[in-house]
């Protein structure tokens, strides 16, 4: 399949040189060096690779907590997110086995019970039919139409389900694939309902304890504290329960059907063994939870086939506000596992289905984008910490932190320029993309037929003018005038061997600019959406100087795979050099209380 644009030559060179193979050598040592790369610009993780029965990576990277620097062991446990709705899809599956439920029931059946247990008194007629009628089947598999909602978002249950009984669906039960947290918060519920147990100890006695899992859940395992990685990644300020160890988040945010449940690799590698079998599943319920449906889902996996000809079933962990990030890999036929479980999300940038992608090419084939090594002859110096003043009046820090020199700024057009480091430079001779100008010209005039051009055979254009009409409003009404639309990265993707393109593009208003991704792929297939821009940005800076000249640091970005340079002069200037443009800081004060020395 080719698929490849015409214009930006000059940034298609750029990522064509960072996608470079990883070094020759074993595949062991090229993960492991990928991995100790990664940790250099402040991955924290633990990551298990397993292939044909030999472990080919088994190991921690980073900080499990960054105030004691303690490490990451190979047996430290996370939050692992999302990947907790396949323990509760396999736990209705194993009630359906138990003859307690079907996958076919209506949630009215449940409902009345599962309000009562909250504290709410829900009469069965006073539940809405359409949402009465929903099948558990629909819930498990995201296509509902149930609204996604959290629960960190409410005080208690009670208020959650009440606020759930009230929006209306998204879309007709069965329709479309639309993801909802709040669908498997629903049948983390019914678990409880129909077995009479609370949720964990139901997974723990029925299938965690089964299987070998020993290191999973959240009450009940016989934890030690000081082998759970904190969360550490706090970039949003509107979260309401501000906790660093997960054991302390209040009692109504712990584990839900959704998420929330705490595991380690080898207990999901376990986990992946027992699915290979009949104890915790039959056949039939195993075809059910692998059965891909709308949008390649099946129960609590993604399932989807691999160029090889192969299936990988996978699901990832997300949550950007606490630093989750994790992944579960699983190439059947290839009897290959890959999982990641990290409490860092680099700035909300630590995409694991890229990473997962970079495992896959190292095991199979294909480019890997390795991030630059440090410097082995160059040292980080701690007389660079201190307060840098911008041009546009913001302030950059540098301080010192478990032996590392690290630059945070909550400046917007530091944040921007950090992120794409040539996002102010000249435009390049053919780098417009008129397909682009057009559609938001078009957005901004009310002409739609250039979007309607661009769109795939799949795609509603009426859905489209639903969703940007009332954004493009807002950005005009808090920015002004619509001037111009030009791109500032080209980013290539292979998402499981589906070339995607994606085009970060700066659209300027008169009085401010926001960033958009437009993503293209083979098939015809287009969208764009705002990028989210994290309200505060760390980065991890690495020594790549000389002894003559040891003033150079790089940064990488996770997500987009930039990597801004560094570049402290003798006399007090910070320069940020990106690779047509560059910025300076000035000097404006040591503050050693803040080195961490």
């Amino acid at each position: 399949m080719s698929f490849r644009p015409r214009p930006f030559p000059t940034l298609l060179l750029a990522v064509a040189l960072l996608a470079a193979p990883a070094r020759a050598g074993t595949v062991s040592g090229s993960l492991d060096d990928l991995f100790s790369r990664f940790e250099a610009y402040g991955f924290s993780g633990s990551i298990l690779v397993v292939h044909h029965g030999e472990t080919l990576l088994r190991k921690g990277y980073g900080l499990a907590d960054r105030k004691t620097g303690a490490p990451v062991e190979v047996d430290t446990a996370f939050d692992v997110g999302s990947i907790t709705k396949q323990f509760t899809a396999a736990a209705i599956l194993r009630l359906e086995l138990e003859g307690k439920l079907g996958t076919g029931d209506r949630l009215g059946k449940f409902l009345p019970q599962v309000a009562k247990s909250v504290g709410l008194d829900l009469p069965p007629r006073a539940v809405r039919e359409d949402l009465s009628a929903i099948t558990l089947h629909q819930m498990l598999s995201h296509t509902a139409g149930i609204g996604n909602l959290y629960l960190d978002q409410f005080p208690s249950w009670k208020e959650y389900l009440q606020e759930i009984l009230k929006q209306p669906l998204t879309a007709p039960p069965g329709t479309r694939f639309l993801y909802s947290n709040t669908g498997y918060d629903l049948l983390g519920k019914i678990v409880e309902v129909v077995s009479g147990e609370p949720y964990e100890r139901y997974l723990r006695d029925h299938l965690l304890l089964p299987a070998g899992l020993r290191s999973t859940g959240f009450d009940l395992p016989a934890w030690r504290r000081d082998r759970i990685a904190r969360y550490q990644d706090w970039t949003t300020r509107d979260r309401p329960f501000p906790v660093e160890m997960p054991l302390d988040r209040p009692a109504n945010l712990r584990l839900t059907g959704s998420g929330g449940m705490l595991s380690t690799v080898d207990d999901l590698y376990r986990w992946h063994q027992a699915l290979l079998g009949d104890r915790i599943l039959s056949p039939a319920a195993r075809a059910k939870l692998y059965r891909p449906g709308l949008d390649n889902y099946g129960y609590g996996w993604n399932i989807m086939t691999t160029s090889r000809g192969t299936r990988v079933i996978f699901h990832g962990g997300f949550d950007s506000g606490l630093g989750v990030a994790a992944a579960f890999y699983r190439f059947v036929e290839e009897d290959t596992v890959f999982i990641l479980l990290a409490n860092t999300h680099v700035n909300g940038q630590l995409s694991t289905e890229f990473i997962a992608q970079w495992v896959e090419n190292l095991l199979f084939g294909g480019p890997v984008p390795m991030p630059p090594p440090a410097s082995p002859a160059a040292r980080p110096r701690p007389e660079i910490a201190g307060r840098y003043a911008l041009p546009s009046g913001g302030e950059l820090e540098v301080s010192w932190r478990n032996g590392r020199p690290i630059l945070a700024t909550e400046d917007p057009e530091a944040i921007l320029r950090l992120t794409f480091p040539d996002i102010d430079a000249p435009d390049e001779p053919g780098s417009e993309d008129a397909q682009m100008t057009r559609i938001f010209r078009g957005i901004d005039t009310g002409d739609w037929e250039p979007l309607r051009a661009a769109l795939g055979p799949d795609q509603s254009l009426e859905t489209w003018q639903g969703r940007t009409r009332p954004w493009w409003a807002e950005q005009k009404k808090a920015l002004g005038g619509f001037l111009s639309v030009r791109p500032v990265y080209l980013l290539w993707h292979d998402y499981h061997d589906i070339p995607e393109l994606q085009i970060f593009l700066r659209l300027d208003f008169e009085r401010g600019r926001r960033i958009v991704r437009a993503l293209r792929s083979a098939g015809g297939r287009y969208e764009f959406r705002p990028e989210k821009i994290p309200e505060r940005v760390e980065l991890t800076l690495v020594p790549q100087g000389t002894p003559q000249a040891p003033g150079t640091y790089t940064a990488w970005s996770f997500r987009y795979q930039t990597r801004p340079r560094f570049v402290f002069e003798t006399g007090g200037g910070l320069k940020i050099l990106g690779a047509r443009s560059s910025m300076t800081a000035r000097r404006q004060s040591t503050d050693a209380a803040k080195t961490g020395e």
